[in-house]
């Protein structure tokens, strides 16, 4: 009997032992397969932004089909692949006439032949709703690899619709430019949303075509009040104030996702890499498992996400903080270990970015406040104002204030003719214009020039 008690304590003592030896190697597999806690993806989570290619294809939040406006715009988009006829020289700043000109008569002719081949692409343009969301048909997922072919339709189209709008203003008609302008504004701002530094860019590139045409057009025929005030309010809804940091928080995520995602990552290197062999890819690759394992990896994603934290914080200020913001990081392409070799590729391509974002909005605000003027102008028998102080709030809620510094817009009067102006990025007062040159001739300050 007590052989038979020993044997049974000496079994449980057994079994104890195994069920404790099961519960620790499940914890100690838990503790291998839980991934550790990363501040950095956690402050992500908490300020409301994506940490990966695919929540950021989430975050972009889809649009029911009823709703979603850039359908119409892929449909036009499609219709003016298959017509004829370059428009590429519609997108060149030197193709426009001088301030004050019309159209000559050889420009003429040949921008309403252009017309006229993309007549049934303009109809589709001009028939898109004026309200509604809007979401491309992209795929976030594919992080680097992600197709945006709409973009470069986008400036396409904005070319196309501006043109016609200054062929209108040449000939008198103001409505129908007015239509033409409105057209090219809401389908520039239509991928306002897209969150991708490239598509911020892009946008940023469609406004400095329209806004150079409307402002000539603006001196070749008089708009009446209402005309003017729809320009104004658009205008002014093209700042877009969070866009900019959509942007930044797009390309964050994506790039984070070359860290941690393989598959992604040899799909990156494959796509840059064509020219190299298979077997140099694969010698790629070997070396990024290496630069894993060694810890390096680790150390360039802290430094990554170091400075594109405080970059997307710098965005969310407004101006002229932000642009202070933006001018205190670090130079994006000093990256202080050699060793940082995804830093070293991926930081200096959003380096520029804030200059884009804050030329932009310079240029918004430098139109609105010349819309402004120019009802102004309509209501006081053509006389001018003498400061932007009179445009409010009769004109405008608010005089616009330089982005670069937050001090009031430049103002100057040249008889029956003015400029408004920004001192841009160098902080320089440069005059805003002379007024022998043209607008693409003004490299330091960003103006908007009228001439009656």
């Amino acid at each position: 009997m007590r052989r038979w008690l020993e044997r049974l304590r000496r079994k449980r003592l057994v079994l104890l032992g195994a069920g404790v030896g099961l519960a620790l190697a499940a914890w100690l597999l838990s503790s291998l397969l839980t991934p550790l806690p990363d501040p950095w993806l956690e402050a992500l989570h908490k300020r409301g932004y994506p940490a990966s290619a695919a929540e950021l294809d989430a975050w972009y939040v889809a649009v029911p089909p009823a709703e979603n406006v850039a359908l119409f715009y892929t449909n036009a988009f499609s219709s003016l692949s298959n017509s004829s006829g370059p428009i590429t020289n519609l997108m060149i700043k030197s193709w426009l006439p001088p301030i004050g000109q019309g159209l000559s008569a050889e420009d003429r002719n040949e921008l309403q032949a252009v017309l006229a081949d993309k007549a049934h692409a303009l109809r589709l343009l001009h028939s898109a709703p004026s309200s509604g969301r809007s979401r491309y048909p992209i795929n976030l997922q594919d992080g680097p690899a992600t197709l945006v072919p709409h973009l470069y339709k986008i400036k396409q189209g904005v070319s196309l619709l501006s043109a016609e709008g200054l062929l209108h203003a040449t000939d008198g008609n103001a409505e129908g430019a007015t239509r033409a302008f409105l057209a090219a504004g809401r389908l520039a701002d239509s991928v306002s949303e897209e969150p991708l530094i490239i598509s911020q860019l892009v946008r940023y590139a469609a406004w400095a075509i329209l806004l150079p045409r409307l402002e000539r057009a603006l001196s070749l025929t008089p708009f009446t009040d209402d005309q003017l005030a729809s320009l104004q309010m658009l205008i002014a809804e093209a700042e877009r104030p969070r866009a900019a940091a959509r942007g930044w928080a797009g390309d964050q995520a994506i790039h984070l996702s070359l860290y941690t995602d393989r598959k992604m990552l040899r799909e990156a290197l494959r796509t840059t890499g064509s020219s190299r062999s298979k077997a140099g890819n694969w010698l790629v690759l070997a070396g990024v498992g290496l630069f894993r394992a060694s810890g390096f990896m680790e150390k360039d994603r802290a430094y990554f996400c170091e400075q594109m934290g405080r970059g997307q914080a710098a965005f969310e200020l407004p101006y002229p903080a932000r642009f202070a913001a933006c001018e205190q990081l670090a130079n994006l392409t000093n990256v202080p270990n050699r060793l940082f070799f995804f830093s070293k590729v991926l930081l200096p391509a959003v380096g520029n970015y804030h200059l884009r974002d804050a030329d932009h909005v310079a240029l918004v605000r430098v139109a609105v406040t010349a819309l402004a003027i120019e009802r102004f102008r309509l209501a006081h028998t053509n006389a001018l104002p003498d400061s932007l102080e009179q445009l409010s709030p009769s004109c405008c809620r608010a005089v616009p204030s330089d982005p670069y510094n937050g001090k009031p817009l430049r103002y100057k009067i040249h008889g029956a003719s003015y400029a408004v102006y920004s001192v841009g990025s160098d902080g320089q007062d440069d005059g805003g214009v002379t007024w022998a040159t043209t607008y693409a001739k003004i490299p330091q300050d960003i103006a908007f020039v009228v001439k009656h």
